[in-house]
């Protein structure tokens, strides 16, 4: 399983860098989001679910990967992430969408923190989703409000990438024995979200998803339906 979910997430990050390379952050009003702006919210997202994940990894006594030192690593990345969405000053319904996030993040981060038990589990994962999806809706109004119609387009890679380490979080939950009793359905509606966003990402123009990009994305989609 490690080797698989490797697998997807080393092939999201690769087709993330492809189309930063390909769209590059620039230069924009104070009041209009930039494509760097909407990349670091992307990245907020996906980190979010991988912290649980590392979570679940750090209560299991599981080493794989150094999983209590990628916790305090990218628990700084959301900080400075959050950190520069909030000094570049957006139009006001965005800094406001900003600061209900980080008003989120203030309540999660310390408990991400904290020892893990299996106690504390259940209600840390219901706190991470509402950040989670909070924070896939405001990727959405940064990639609109930049008016790059490419940027749509990362995010939804992004949100591939989230959902890996959705699904891989709750693999690890069920593992410790915390799992909802309704993990079944949960997996069943990550998988179904990956497949739509896959399908929305394969039919697009290729002039914002190249051929290159969407033959990679073929290449992911083996490693996820394995994993």
């Amino acid at each position: 399983m490690k080797q698989h979910f490797s697998g997807v997430l080393n092939g999201l990050v690769g087709l993330i860098l492809a189309l930063q390379v390909m769209y590059p952050a620039h230069d924009v009003s104070a009041m209009t989001a930039s494509a760097q702006d909407v990349h670091e919210i992307a990245d907020i997202c996906m980190y979010s679910q991988r912290l649980l994940k590392d979570y679940a990894l750090i209560g299991m006594k599981v080493m794989y990967h150094d999983p209590a030192a990628d916790l305090i690593k990218n628990t700084n990345v959301i900080d400075q992430y959050i950190t520069n969405l909030k000094n570049r000053h957006l139009k006001k319904i965005l800094d406001n969408g900003i600061h209900e996030l980080e008003n989120l993040w203030r309540k999660v981060k310390p408990k991400l923190l904290a020892s893990p038990t299996q106690k504390h589990m259940t209600q840390l994962h219901k706190e991470v989703e509402t950040f989670s999806r909070r924070c896939e809706k405001l990727a959405e109004d940064l990639a609109k409000d930049s008016k790059i119609e490419s940027e749509h387009n990362m995010v939804l890679i992004a949100e591939l990438g989230m959902e890996s380490q959705r699904l891989a979080a709750l693999y690890m939950m069920k593992a410790w024995d915390v799992a909802d009793n309704n993990y079944y359905e949960e997996v069943q509606k990550i998988v179904g979200e990956y497949k739509n966003i896959y399908r929305d990402l394969m039919k697009e123009n290729n002039t914002f998803v190249s051929p290159e990009i969407k033959t990679k994305l073929k290449a992911t989609q083996k490693y996820f339906q394995v994993f």
